[in-house]
Order: C-alpha cells, then sequence, then structure tokens
C-alpha cells in the first residue's frame, strides 16, 4: 500500500532541511535524493522541450502547416506560431525541423534525444521503481541513469541554438563566458549595427551583474 506523503510545508528553512536529514538513515537520505532526481529530470526535459519551442517559433523561415492570413498583426502572429508548436509532439517539431535544411548529424542527435525523452516519459516506470522498495544498489544504478538523463535533456536544450543557427535559421554572436546574442534570420535587410552593438552591449551588462 503506497501511504500519502504529508503535505511539505512552504518556505521550509534550509537549516530545518538539514536537520531533518541529518538522523536519518543512508537508505533513507538515498531515497530522499532518488526523488529529487526524478523531479530534477522532468524540469530539464520540461526545459528542454519549452527552449525548443521558443527557438522555433522566433525563427521566420521555420514554415507551419498551418498559414496566418497575410493581414495579421505581428503580436498575432508569433502567439498563433507558439500556439500551434507548443501543441506539437517533440517528434512533430522535428519533422518540421527536418524540411528546414537541418544538417543530418544534427536530426539524428534530436532523434536520439527523442528516444531517450519518450524512455523517461514512457518505460522509465514500467519496473515499478518505487524509492521505499529498492534496495541501496538499486536505488544508486537508477540515480546515474536520471542524472545521465537530466545532462541529456539540459545540453539539447542548448543545443538547439546551435542547431538552427548552423542550418541557417538564426544568427549567432559567441560573446564567450558572457554568452551570446541570438537573432532571426528573416527575409529583410540586415539590422543596423547600432542596433547590434546595443543588443550585445545588453547581453554583456546581465551576464557580469549575475556573476
Amino acid at each position: 500500500m503506497i501511504r500519502r506523503a504529508k503535505q511539505m510545508e512552504r518556505n521550509v528553512p534550509i537549516a530545518k532541511i538539514r536537520r531533518f536529514l541529518s538522523p536519518k538513515r543512508n537508505i533513507d537520505v538515498l531515497r530522499i535524493y532518488y526523488c529529487y532526481q526524478i523531479g530534477s529530470t522532468h524540469l530539464q526535459l520540461g526545459l528542454m522541450e519549452t527552449t525548443i519551442i521558443h527557438a522555433m517559433a522566433m525563427c521566420d523561415r521555420i514554415k507551419l502547416s498551418r498559414v496566418l492570413q497575410e493581414d495579421a498583426s505581428a503580436f498575432r502572429y508569433i502567439a498563433e506560431r507558439h500556439t500551434d508548436l507548443q501543441s506539437s509532439t517533440l517528434g512533430n517539431l522535428i519533422a518540421v525541423l527536418s524540411k528546414h535544411g537541418i544538417r543530418d548529424a544534427d536530426l539524428r542527435y534530436l532523434k536520439w534525444v527523442k528516444n531517450k525523452r519518450d524512455f523517461f516519459v514512457h518505460r522509465f516506470y514500467h519496473d515499478e521503481p518505487w524509492p521505499g522498495d529498492l534496495p541501496e544498489h538499486v536505488l544508486r544504478a537508477l540515480c546515474r541513469r536520471l542524472l545521465y538523463l537530466d545532462h541529456v535533456f539540459r545540453r539539447a536544450g542548448n543545443q538547439i541554438w546551435k542547431i538552427l543557427t548552423r542550418a541557417g535559421l538564426m544568427a549567432r554572436i559567441d560573446l564567450g563566458k558572457d554568452g551570446a546574442v541570438i537573432m532571426n534570420v528573416s527575409l529583410q535587410p540586415d539590422e543596423p549595427q547600432w542596433l547590434r552593438d546595443l543588443a550585445i552591449e545588453a547581453v554583456r551588462h546581465r551576464a557580469r551583474s549575475r556573476r
């Protein structure tokens, strides 16, 4: 029988969490970490899929199957593009990208990431890996697997910008440790240099203020 978990308090101080964990057995701490790692992996997966949607939504050169009216406002245009992309599966998003000059190696990478995503969402729980029923060595193995998937999803969310840049769908200016400036590549003439300089300075300022 699965017991109902006690509702977690809000705004729990870090010191109180440490006191809660300090007298626990190693196996209990490992079970708590296992649950944390499941949550972290879910968050990285959600962030990855959201990042892919945002990246595709800002690319004017990525055409969707539903054509918006020519007189649609810029706000309505981007809002409806975003809604269309949000309603698509990761497989459908990759299928759309495959029609827009994405390199074969990048497509294989995205399909590989999709397989990892499908395993985590659809098959990870098939063996009923409930923390209270697992011995320590199995918990450690599952934590390593989850951490691996966590890294896979985090990296894919970062890589999508470079993949779109390599396909000529975006312009990316590498700023080293300050990050990068990523711009939509439209059919219009290039933006004036002063606008690029302003964007670069804004990104550098934000990066330095967060150090």
